[in-house]
């Protein structure tokens, strides 16, 4: 993850700001050649601004159902449930909910609005078409010593989201009950590209999320 500071034009350690968030891919079949599904796209962002009482995901940890329907179908309607009773516990602020990426895009940006009580994002979207796979992020910290970052990049890295054991992007739906922990996602090279969450070999991301802060 990569940061730099305030800005000078705006209040650095303002009770809330508002931010950009750029999601940019990578998901090519030039990047990422093997079985390359011809509708490559993501769907709809989905997420949250939350205190650090919150863990959207974890590696390692079972998903929730709505992460996992996320990462099964794109549908951010339990995610969104949850989301509304984390906001109810007073834990989350603000619901981040933005496009996907098309099958003929690269890029899409959504903005929200943070505050300190709650200054930490988290946003998931489905790799489409996949058997549970998705990226996003967790818990990235836009107020950081005492002022809020002017802008902020990250990496992501791809997640099997532990429900089903399709192998390619195509797999028929194989259910996992109870579903197994969040990994990132590792295939056989005859299935795709992914070791770890990244490219076996080029170890090439398959996008960044950037933060920038807009006011």
């Amino acid at each position: 993850m990569m940061g730099c500071g305030d800005d000078d034009n705006k209040d650095s350690s303002s009770a809330t700001a508002r931010y950009a968030l750029n999601f940019y891919t990578d998901w090519s079949a030039v990047n990422f050649p093997t079985n390359f599904p011809t509708d490559r796209h993501f769907s709809g962002l989905i997420g949250l601004t939350h205190n650090a009482q919150v863990k959207l995901f974890e590696t390692g940890e079972t998903a929730s159902a709505g992460v996992i329907s996320v990462a099964e179908t794109g549908s951010k309607i339990a995610l969104e449930s949850e989301i509304g009773v984390i906001q109810n516990n007073g834990n989350s602020g603000n619901t981040i909910s933005g496009n996907g990426i098309p099958a003929t895009g690269d890029e899409v940006e959504v903005q929200f609005d943070i505050s300190q009580e709650h200054p930490l994002v988290s946003v998931i979207t489905m790799l489409a078409p996949s058997p549970d796979w998705f990226t996003g992020v967790d818990s990235v910290p836009l107020f950081k010593d005492g002022k809020w970052q002017n802008k902020v990049e990250v990496q992501l890295w791809v997640y099997d989201a532990g429900s089903d054991s399709g192998i390619d992007f195509i797999a028929p739906d194989f259910p996992i009950s109870p579903p197994n922990p969040v990994l990132l996602l590792t295939t056989l090279r005859v299935d795709t590209d992914f070791k770890e969450g990244v490219h076996y070999q080029t170890k090439r991301h398959i996008g960044t999320f950037t933060f920038k802060r807009v006011d």
